[in-house]
């Protein structure tokens, strides 16, 4: 198993642009082999930061979510909003972490 975890910090409209989006990304992702759970949510008390909290049964199963087709109204979503900045990290099940 793999968690990939981190935040996505945009201006504090931002949620809302992409809001109706990150539904639909979630519950299509949800429907992929080997997606275990995937979820966004935004950090009470910090408008505009997207917590994003994933696990994969393996890392082949989330290399193939990055080709999902749902990805691309995802990706044309998020250029609705400005982006600060982007932290996200992968954790294997032997703790090793990389970057995404």
């Amino acid at each position: 198993m793999l968690i990939v975890t981190g935040t996505v910090v945009m201006d504090p409209g931002g949620v809302r642009a992409i809001e109706a989006a990150a539904v639909i990304m979630m519950e299509e992702t949800r429907k992929e082999a080997g997606c275990i759970t995937y979820e966004f949510s935004e950090v009470i008390g910090q408008p505009g930061v997207m917590r994003i909290y994933e696990e994969w049964e393996s890392g082949p199963h989330l290399e193939a979510h990055f080709d999902a087709p749902h990805m691309g109204p995802w990706r044309d979503a998020m250029k609705s909003a400005t982006i600060h900045s982007r932290s996200l990290h992968r954790y294997d099940d032997i703790g090793a972490i990389s970057a995404l």
